[in-house]
């Protein structure tokens, strides 16, 4: 596996969870190994992300 750093927007539906967080960035097919807010406005929140990948090849 390797680490990829990404970052993406996901909606803000005005209840930021871990939990909401988490789902949306599967829905991204992303598997976080940590991520962090570092926006938010009143319809997208940005998210840094460190995605595990499987190795290609």
């Amino acid at each position: 596996m390797k680490v990829k750093s990404e970052t993406v927007e996901i909606p803000n539906n005005g209840k930021i969870t871990t939990e909401y967080v988490e789902n949306e960035l599967t829905k991204l097919n992303i598997t976080p190994l940590r991520w962090a807010i570092i926006s938010v406005s009143d319809t997208i929140i940005t998210v840094s992300v460190a995605n595990l990948k499987e190795l290609e090849g």
